[in-house]
């Protein structure tokens, strides 16, 4: 039964995020699961069950990489939540594409996601100006400086997956989501923080285009 349920769970995230959440019914679903509607019915009475389940799976596996305790002392550090960002991103894709939907008719999917982009820019905030005292970023020139940069960084983030959509494309480019985002800070980086950008990090975002 356990198998079934999480079946049912992944080909639902699967179709959500190929055709979107007001385009797929519970027939699709069952269809795509391999089992009849009566056999889904009996785990999921409606797609809003499926979705709380969801929501519940999505909300475990966010909140650890939006913890206040996670900490990036170095550039590979951030890095490496960068990728786990975009592998959040591409497993829940509906989540960042289906706005209006999820407002409209998931207000409690929509709070939790509002709450969560507030605990994203936060701790992008934080990991801005706890590299300023380590002389890898400069000093702010007005105060909202890097409130503003953790911003632009989260629409890129949170929007990834729209804007490939927009120029019709599907490919997962985790090199250029990145490249994107590191292009945001090589203007603020001290010279200490471009050397190690340079010796640590490009070297990686060249690596990817070579795959």
């Amino acid at each position: 039964m356990k198998k079934t349920k999480q079946k049912i769970i992944l080909s639902s995230i699967e179709l959500f995020n190929q055709k979107g959440l007001t385009n797929v019914r519970l027939q699709n679903i069952a269809d795509h699961c391999g089992i009849s509607v009566g056999n889904l019915a009996y785990h999921f009475p409606n797609k809003l069950a499926i979705i709380q389940v969801i929501a519940e799976t999505l909300q475990s596996e966010i909140e650890p990489i939006l913890s206040d305790k996670k900490r990036f002392p170095y550039l590979i550090d951030f890095d490496n939540q960068l990728s786990n960002y975009y592998s959040f991103i591409n497993k829940y894709a509906f989540y960042f594409l289906d706005l209006m939907e999820l407002e409209r008719s998931y207000p409690d999917l929509h709070f939790k996601r509002k709450q969560y982009i507030h605990k994203m820019i936060d701790q992008i905030h934080k990991w801005l100006l706890d590299n300023i005292p380590k002389s890898i970023l400069q000093d702010e020139i007005h105060e909202e400086q890097y409130r503003h940069t953790a911003k632009s960084i989260w629409m890129i983030i949170t929007f990834w997956m729209t804007q490939q959509k927009v120029k019709g494309t599907d490919s997962q480019d985790e090199g250029e989501f990145k490249e994107v985002v590191w292009n945001q800070l090589v203007p603020i980086f001290t010279e200490s923080g471009l050397m190690e950008f340079q010796a640590i990090i490009l070297p990686q975002l060249k690596n990817y285009s070579t795959q």
